[in-house]
Formats: C-alpha cells, sequence, structure tokens
C-alpha cells in the first residue's frame, strides 16, 4: 500500500510525500521483538517535484501537518526517514554532509511542529546515526517517529540496525 500527498505553494513549489510500507518479513529481518513486529512501519520519501532554491518554512510545516495527521489517524504507525548521501541539497553550512543536514533540519523542523501543536506531543523522534567502518566519513541517518508508547521498540530497532 503505497500514499502520496501532494504539497503545492504560490513560489512554485511542489513536494510529494509518499508513504509505502514495510511488510513483516522486511522488519522481522531486523527485530524479532514481538511488540516490533505489531508495528507498521512506513518508509517516508519526499520528492522536490519543482521549485527552486530553499524550500520555504510553509511547506515544510504542511509536510508535518501531513504527517501528525496521519500518525493521529494510525496508532500503531511508526514513520521511517532516511538520510543519505545519493543527492546534494541546498544548504547553508557546506562543512556538514547533506544527510547530516537533512537529519538536523528534519529533527528541527519535526521539534518545531511539536512546540505548536499540543495533540502531537504523544510522538517521538528517534534518531539513529548508521556508520560503516569500511566508510567511516560517510555516516547516514535514520529517523523513526512513533508514539511515546511504542518508544522502546522503536529504540530496540534501531539499535540493531547501528549493529548491522
Amino acid at each position: 500500500m503505497d500514499i502520496s500527498f501532494d504539497i503545492l505553494n504560490q513560489e512554485g513549489d511542489h513536494i510529494k510525500v509518499g508513504l509505502s510500507y514495510y511488510d513483516y518479513e522486511t522488519v522481522s529481518i531486523f527485530s524479532s521483538d514481538p511488540l516490533t513486529l505489531t508495528l507498521i512501519f512506513y518508509d517516508v520519501t519526499l520528492v522536490r517535484e519543482a521549485g527552486e532554491g530553499y524550500v520555504g518554512y510553509k511547506s515544510l510545516f504542511a509536510v508535518s501537518d501531513i504527517l501528525a495527521r496521519f500518525m493521529n489517524e494510525n496508532e500503531d504507525a511508526v514513520l521511517c526517514f532516511y538520510c543519505d548521501a545519493a543527492t546534494d541539497v541546498l544548504r547553508h553550512n557546506r562543512d556538514i554532509l547533506p544527510q547530516e543536514y537533512r537529519s538536523r533540519l528534519f529533527s528541527r523542523m519535526f521539534d518545531l511542529y511539536l512546540r505548536t501543536h499540543k495533540d502531537s506531543t504523544g510522538f517521538i523522534n528517534h534518531r539513529v546515526k548508521i556508520e560503516d567502518p569500511k566508510n567511516p566519513y560517510n555516516p547516514q541517518f535514520a529517523h523513526f517517529i512513533c508514539r511515546k508508547e511504542h518508544e522502546k521498540a522503536v529504540f530496540e530497532l534501531g539499535r540493531e540496525l547501528m549493529q548491522k
């Protein structure tokens, strides 16, 4: 089941938010924890279909709003964001890698949204830094958004990912 949402603004930006769920077999590769296996994990993909320059605050806020509404409607959902080095991204600080910039931006966006929406305070952002000993200069970052009651299961999954 794939779900997508389109965000359009007056500046010409078009962002597609895609959600694709991981099936039971995929999740069971990383965890045998019974609680973890009852959760539904969704890979979140953000694709900029149109626009130039930096994505504005309003568009990022709209992404947060769509994802928060999805989480409010799906109690066992866990949103997974993966920040890799596949594509570069416009950033103010060129001293950090694109994937770390996206990870920091995502965390700030999520934290700001939670502070301004009291109905979404039951969510957490668990950030995992994945380092490959063969390539220590190219860390990857994963984020898991879940309800606080699922934090332990998601933390265990994150721990497993760091060890693989």
